[in-house]
């Protein structure tokens, strides 16, 4: 049986810039990007500008997709 006190989510994946450590390799790129990354990425179809593109591409989806 496991004890689920003694369970750690296993953080595989560490930044190599502040040692804080991530599950998916997907967390650590998003952390990167938002944290250490000063590049900023804009919407090419309204100019607005963000600090990740995960965060530019939701917005991308919510608000220039196409919808039926």
């Amino acid at each position: 049986m496991i004890k689920f006190s003694n369970f750690r989510l296993l953080k595989k994946n560490k930044c190599e810039f502040c040692g804080k450590g991530f599950r998916t390799l997907e967390q650590l790129m998003q952390h990167f990007q938002i944290t250490h990354d000063n590049k900023t990425y804009e919407c090419k179809q309204c100019d607005m500008k963000f600090e990740g593109m995960e965060v530019m591409r939701d917005h991308i989806k919510k608000n220039h997709s196409y919808k039926k």
